[in-house]
């Protein structure tokens, strides 16, 4: 193992492992019925199905790109000045409800393309992932959400949602959200997008290895090869919540500012402030 992919989420792992099948499905010599040909190595339904995959783990990457810069800060990245930045906030905010609405559409379709088993399951897991319900309320239906709840005007099932923009922080822990009907809701982004990656990126895993029986059927050490290549032959969990990058930059802000009103007041009143401190703790 040569650690060429240790910073690699699992997802990311996965799609490089997909497209290196789909590489070796349309490695054929040029011919006529070479359309065909594709078809059958890659054991799907439709010739263009080879271009559909594509976007599928094309989707999947870029996607995952968003996924880890908000596992790394959040809606806002940590900065010396205390307002809050709303453009960024927003915009990463509807950003990352979009980026996993887009992955999670695109893992389907990939179980449909390559006609994986499961595949209204994984749809239905997939979909009833509280942070589907974040993405209707707060990035797609806020005005407009089709809602079953018991609080709503009788006959009445269409509800709309304000989002309570005091409550907005970087690590979006509390977003509330107030529907029409004096009704409060509140959600927990950050564990949200947790949840969805255990959950999505082990639906991929599993997928891909049922894929790989499949086309590599009569050669199974192409299976072990790239799994090994790509340093994944065992399914681990990524650690997306040890990438949060704000709570170190804040205590690195802290301890600058520390260092410089120590140094600041042994130079004014010549006495070692850290000695005194460290003899009072």
């Amino acid at each position: 193992m040569n650690g060429d992919f240790k910073n690699c989420s699992t997802k990311e792992k996965i799609a490089k492992v997909l497209l290196s099948c789909l590489n070796w499905g349309c490695a054929v010599k040029w011919s006529p019925n070479m359309e065909t040909k594709i078809q059958k190595r890659l054991k799907v339904q439709f010739p263009f199905d080879s271009l559909r995959i594509r976007s599928c783990i094309d989707l999947i990457e870029d996607t995952e790109y968003a996924i880890l810069s908000f596992s790394e800060y959040g809606l806002e990245k940590f900065s010396t000045i205390p307002n809050k930045n709303l453009r960024e906030i927003y915009i990463r905010l509807y950003g990352i409800l979009n980026a996993v609405q887009q992955q999670k559409l695109a893992i389907i379709e990939l179980f449909k393309t390559l006609k994986l088993s499961n595949k209204s399951q994984i749809t239905e897991i997939l979909s009833n992932l509280k942070v589907m319900e974040i993405r209707n309320v707060a990035g797609a239906h806020t005005i407009n959400l089709k809602d079953s709840d018991s609080n709503l005007p009788e006959n009445f099932n269409t509800n709309f949602f304000r989002i309570i923009q005091c409550e907005l922080d970087s690590k979006a822990e509390n977003i509330c959200a107030a529907d029409g009907f004096g009704n409060l809701r509140k959600y927990n982004l950050y564990e949200s997008i947790l949840e969805y990656n255990s959950v999505s990126e082990n639906i991929l895993y599993n997928g891909t290895i049922e894929y790989m029986n499949k086309i590599f059927k009569n050669c199974p050490n192409k299976k072990d090869e790239l799994l090994k290549h790509y340093e994944i032959e065992n399914f681990t969990t990524y650690d997306y919540r040890n990438l949060y990058k704000n709570d170190k930059l804040q205590k690195r802000h802290w301890n600058r500012i520390n260092k410089k009103l120590e140094k600041e007041f042994e130079e004014k009143y010549k006495i070692d402030l850290k000695e005194i401190i460290d003899s009072i703790f």
